[in-house]
């Protein structure tokens, strides 16, 4: 696990929006909808926060994948049986998310 460089409050906050939002969904929100979590009409907000959350070593950024948010520090088997859970209800982005979800890793499909 990286070490977490110090976090401002709001920083903290929208890591928190992204953890719980993965805990409910199964998988990361994307810019826009973080962006609606924060409270912000416009998703620079949420990319600048994503950034600096990134620079500081709290979450990876995986370009070129939607929804290529990481939680750094939590476990791939939590991840994973969040998502199988998502797939299990029938959540409407459930295989999408899947598929990223191995992309991320390095599987091919």
């Amino acid at each position: 696990m990286e070490t977490i460089k110090y976090l401002t409050a709001r920083q903290q906050e929208v890591l928190d929006l992204i953890i719980d939002y993965i805990a409910d969904h199964g998988f990361p929100p994307t810019i826009y909808e973080l962006a609606g979590l924060m409270g912000c009409r416009s998703p620079n907000a949420a990319n600048d926060h994503l950034r600096a959350l990134q620079r500081k070593g709290a979450i990876t950024i995986h370009p070129g994948v939607s929804r290529g948010i990481s939680v750094n520090g939590q476990s791939v088997e939590d991840e994973a049986v969040t998502l199988v859970r998502s797939l299990l209800n029938g959540d409407e982005h459930a295989r999408e998310n899947a598929i990223a979800f191995l992309e991320m890793r390095g599987v091919e499909l």
